[in-house]
């Protein structure tokens, strides 16, 4: 019929001894945060979807939310040009 298991011991999915299985799986659970984060930014929220691609694409993010201009914060003043020394 079929193996006879230890007690305690449940058959474990193969999917779930993939690495990649578990980068997909912090992806999804991350973009809904990341959605609100680009939202709250200004940026379009779809950028979040590039933290389903493994590895590469939570960089990618990281990288939009780091470099780019975020539209929703006032500009920032200018500075003072420098004061002049006089010379005596």
């Amino acid at each position: 019929m079929g193996e006879i298991m230890p007690v305690g011991e449940a058959p474990v999915p193969e999917f779930l001894h993939d690495p990649n299985f578990g980068a997909l799986l912090f992806g999804v659970l991350a973009v809904w945060p990341l959605w609100r984060v680009l939202n709250r930014a200004g940026l379009p929220g779809a950028w979040a979807l590039l933290a389903l691609v493994p590895v590469v694409g939570l960089v990618l993010v990281f990288i939009v939310l780091s470099w780019y201009r975020w539209p929703l914060l006032p500009p920032r003043p200018r500075p003072l040009p420098p004061k002049r020394r006089r010379v005596a």
